[in-house]
């Protein structure tokens, strides 16, 4: 009788270790593929609406676009309408803004709310050489190209959707500066507002330990009127400070376009349209120039992830009930012998 009982026992021993091997290899599996990351491109044509598949899904699988778009997108659909959920994610104005790679990038987190396959859709706009990002405030950003005596302006329009606390809303225009600065650093260019008021313009300098601001264009510009300026070590910076950033290593250069809530009436909109013409960056003997230029047609590279939401099957639970089964039945058998010999 012990005989067979202890036969027995290896058998519900061997079947134990399978079913644990087995479960463990079904987690492990799980673990291995629970993200996939797609990379790709589009062709964009403004004005024609861009789309991107994403894959099958599970619900409560998590979906995370990040396009490399250097301008705002103002709406992304889905179809159909209730397979994903669209969940805030804000990063701009956050202290992470400034690694620049976060500034020429653009954030989607979805949920999702079925399983099946769905269809994100965007329209854009032009492609601008500037990262455009919201710094202080909402703002509402459209970029066009403008043309005014056979000279090619970038065009921005920013209609203020939340002011700070403190009244003031600044929109930031974007480019990679990741160099020593040098004494002979200078930044030169031209702009001119078109439309609306503007509380400032300032030339910031950021660095990999501080932000630097010099105006360029104050308070009391007035429209249509050109502004030729021409930032150097000696110009004098908002915090009183000259040529404090030499010598020490870029990350950005940015157009600090701010806006007053106190310029505007209750009922009037506010807002402001700018023209931006070349732009010139001298630095340690080197000219680099910001062409204003605006694409309308443009490759647009993204990455999406899924993240798989681990959900039990009925071969998980299976498995789980005989993993369950065969320890109370391996317990039961192991304190039968140990009982026999007890008695003995």
């Amino acid at each position: 009788m012990e005989k067979l009982i202890r036969i027995f026992a290896t058998i519900i021993l061997v079947a134990l270790v399978a079913t644990s091997a087995i479960l463990l290899l079904n987690l492990v599996n799980f673990v291995k593929t629970d993200t996939e990351i797609l990379v790709s491109h589009q062709q964009v044509k403004v004005g024609s609406p861009v789309t991107i598949e994403v894959p099958r899904f599970n619900r409560l699988d998590r979906i995370y676009l990040v396009l490399n778009a250097t301008i705002p997108v103002h709406n992304i659909t889905v179809q159909p309408e209730d397979a994903l959920i669209h969940l805030p994610m804000d990063v701009e104005g956050s202290a992470i803004d400034i690694a620049y790679p976060i500034m020429i990038t653009r954030h989607f987190f979805f949920v999702a709310n079925t399983s099946g396959r769905a269809t994100l859709v965007m329209h854009l706009q032009p492609k601008t050489p500037y990262a455009i990002k919201d710094f202080e405030g909402r703002a509402y950003s459209t970029v066009f190209s403008y043309i005014e005596s056979g000279r090619e302006y970038m065009g921005i329009n920013i209609k203020v959707v939340k002011f700070r606390e403190n009244g003031y809303a600044q929109t930031i225009l974007v480019v990679p500066f990741n160099e020593i600065i040098q004494p002979d650093f200078q930044v030169q260019g031209e702009l001119k507002v078109l439309e609306g008021r503007i509380a400032y313009v300032n030339l910031i300098i950021m660095t990999d330990t501080d932000l630097y601001a010099v105006n360029i264009a104050p308070l009391t510009t007035q429209p249509n009127l050109t502004i030729n300026f021409n930032v150097n070590a000696c110009s004098r910076e908002l915090f009183n400070r000259t040529g404090e950033y030499l010598g020490k290593r870029g990350v950005y250069l940015a157009l600090g376009i701010g806006l007053y809530e106190g310029q505007f009436s209750a009922d009037e909109t506010p807002q402001a349209t700018l023209a931006i013409g070349n732009v010139t960056i001298v630095n340690s003997g080197k000219n680099i120039t910001v062409s204003p230029k605006v694409l309308y047609e443009y490759d647009l590279y993204y990455r999406l992830y899924i993240f798989r939401k681990f959900q039990p099957t009925y071969e998980h639970f299976l498995l789980v009930s005989s993993l369950v089964l065969e320890v109370l039945a391996f317990n039961y058998i192991a304190i039968k012998l140990w009982k026999n010999r007890i008695r003995r």
